[in-house]
């Protein structure tokens, strides 16, 4: 669903008015929630007021926040109240994720989806929901975001709770948007936009305006985006709610940065900070300081720049927020590679693939954890049945008889599936090991191809050329000629015979070059760039540790991948320079080929899976390593590869 373009300005001009009259109520709640809990004498009706303004509260002031809610989670406890229980846990979890405390917000948000499943309470499931995906959501693990949001806006459809859909949506826009599926945002938030007159909360309209603003910004309607985030940033001051500016000011200042208005990009980041420093939120600091970073490295501020990424590792450490960490070290390694240091730009990308590896290792890691606590929860009950059992006397034999039955009917269970397990792993196995065969064998056969074809090339019809020419030189000196001319037209021809053996032996040099055979990778690459005219293209090259030769068919597929690559560029960038860098160490090799032309946009399927890009894939995936491409719309294409030597 889309709203029309002519008619958007006027959709959130109603919004903000709707938010303006709502907003009259919203500064006295909290007062009056406090007025209406001393006037009731019902002990539930207590709690449940004061998980309502611990809910209030959390924006405003959220250690208050946990700490009403604390006192309304006792006061459950000793009343045998589960469902106010349940409403604190999320109250805290809110305000763990305002804190930036995520494990603690996914811990009571388990806790409190745990019990609304006991009491059969589709509500606060469903804000449970929300808080899970809000954990992943900042942990980076979007598939798991997206899956809890859908399942609370199905929960949330069943009661008609339009507030409830929104805030899951609200979610799902920024998964899209962090994943650069703009399209896909929009078409969300246009969906909220047209719900909005039908709910009295201004904190969901602050939100979806900032993420429509984010959006706008990213498609480069900064204008649009400014305006958007100016009215957000009213709306937080009517609000009283000022760690929401943050994000506002977060995004004018991306705005005006790749606006180049640097002075008043770093004004607002320096708000940014302000505001998230007074609530401790070492995340969203982490992520501001990474864009003071590259704010300087735009400024060619090389000290500046360093100063700001390593403050934005040591935050980014401290919060466990390593996806931020993971970005911080490619810039590092941007800048230094800018600056001349090379050496320091190779270890800051070797660290950043190390983050790469760990966060993919510990969504494995927590992928484990969750099906152990759902192993433990199923011990737990199992445990409860048999005490239930030992307490029912009367039917005890017959109790035990199925219990019997159901561990045999368990146990036959699980080794059927283990064996199942084990021979879908074994095809798994002999299905990769067919699938390496056959592309060993296809690249094997390819190169046999090239040098069976340089063979023939040089050997065959190269001698065949030298030949002829032999056989013209001596015919000249026992031809008489009639004129000049006719002598000349004869020499044309020896002429065009010479320069035919040259581009035989051309080809067949470049289809096996005899550097790759003799001397290695480094000095095959060197003499391939040699031939390529630094008129049309200034070629750097940057080799190390590649002294010692490696295994044959690495450094052929290496080889055909950067010719590939370096042909990518000449043919389609229009680039005027190129960069190769060619690192060997204790774990592997790495490429990177970078070039300053006119990119293209790494999302577009019709670009990103050509041929070209297919074979370098395959063939890297080949060695077992790793292929990235970084690119966009007028910012040049790095092509960083990473291949193992074990």
């Amino acid at each position: 669903m889309h709203i029309c373009k002519t008619l958007l300005p006027a959709v959130l001009l109603f919004t903000l008015l709707a938010c303006c009259t709502a907003v009259i109520a919203q500064n006295r709640k909290i007062d009056s929630l406090y007025r209406l809990m001393a006037l009731s004498s019902d002990v539930k009706a207590k709690i449940d007021i004061s998980n309502h303004i611990a809910f209030e509260m959390r924006s405003i002031n959220a250690d208050s926040s946990i700490a009403i809610a604390n006192n309304a989670e006792k006061l459950s406890l000793q009343e045998n109240y589960p469902y106010g229980t349940a409403t604190a846990f999320l109250c805290k979890a809110f305000a763990c994720i305002i804190k930036s405390q995520y494990e603690l917000s996914l811990d009571y948000g388990q806790k409190a989806a745990a019990i609304a499943t006991t009491i059969e309470n589709d509500s606060v499931k469903a804000m449970a929901l929300l808080v899970i995906a809000s954990y992943h959501n900042n942990k980076s693990n979007y598939d798991n975001t997206v899956a809890n949001a859908m399942e609370a806006i199905k929960l949330f459809e069943k009661r008609n709770d339009v507030t409830g859909i929104l805030r899951a949506k609200n979610i799902m826009s920024q998964v899209y948007q962090l994943k650069n599926d703009l399209p896909k945002a929009a078409a969300i938030l246009n969906e909220m936009l047209i719900l909005f007159p039908k709910i009295n909360e201004p904190k969901i309209k602050i939100n979806t305006l900032h993420t429509l603003a984010n959006v706008y910004g990213m498609s480069g309607k900064y204008k649009e985006a400014q305006a958007l985030d100016s009215q957000g940033i009213q709306l937080c001051e009517i609000e009283k709610a000022p760690f929401l500016k943050s994000m506002f000011y977060d995004n004018m200042a991306n705005c005006y940065m790749y606006s180049n208005r640097f002075v008043e990009a770093k004004k607002y980041f320096e708000m940014c900070i302000a505001i998230d420093s007074s609530f401790g939120n070492k995340k969203q600091m982490s992520d501001t300081y990474l864009n003071m970073g590259n704010l300087m490295l735009m400024q060619k501020k090389y000290a500046a720049a360093e100063g700001y990424l390593n403050y934005a590792v040591l935050l980014a450490d401290t919060s466990g927020y390593k996806q931020g960490k993971y970005e911080t070290l490619l810039l590092q390694s941007k800048l230094y590679k800018e600056a001349g240091y090379h050496d320091r730009a190779f270890t800051a990308l070797k660290l950043a693939y190390t983050v790469k590896d760990s966060i993919i290792n510990e969504k494995t890691e927590s992928k484990l954890i969750e099906l152990e606590t759902v192993y433990q929860t199923e011990k737990k009950e199992q445990q409860l049945k048999l005490q239930k059992a030992e307490i029912t006397k009367k039917n005890f034999l017959l109790t035990g008889l199925l219990l019997v039955i159901a561990l045999a009917g368990f146990t036959g269970f699980m080794f059927y599936r283990k064996k199942k397990i084990q021979t879908e792993l074994q095809l798994q196995t002999a299905v990769m090991e067919q699938q390496n065969l056959a592309t060993k064998a296809v690249i094997t056969a390819e190169e046999n191809e090239r040098k069976r074809i340089a063979a023939d090339l040089h050997d065959g019809v190269g001698q065949i050329m030298s030949a002829a020419k032999m056989n013209l030189s001596a015919f000249e000196d026992e031809l008489v000629f009639k004129d000049e001319t006719q002598k000349n037209s004869f020499e044309k021809i020896i002429s065009l015979v010479d320069e035919s053996c040259k581009e035989v032996r051309n080809v067949s040099h470049q289809m096996m070059p005899n550097a790759l055979l003799k001397s290695g990778l480094a000095s095959a690459v060197k003499e391939f760039i040699d031939k390529i005219d630094s008129r049309v293209l200034k070629v750097s090259l940057h080799t190390e540790g590649l002294n010692e030769r490696v295994d044959s068919n690495m450094e052929t597929v290496l080889y055909r991948v950067i010719q590939e690559c370096v042909n990518n560029v000449i043919k389609h960038s229009g680039a005027s320079s190129l960069d190769i860098s060619l690192l060997k160490d204790g774990d592997g090799i790495a490429a990177t080929i970078e070039d300053n032309g006119k990119g293209f946009a790494v999302k577009d399927k019709e670009k990103s899976e050509g041929i070209g890009l297919k074979n370098i894939r395959s063939r890297i995936q080949f060695l077992k390593g790793t292929v990235d491409f970084d690119s966009s719309p007028g910012n040049g294409t790095l092509v960083a590869i990473h291949v193992p030597l074990v």
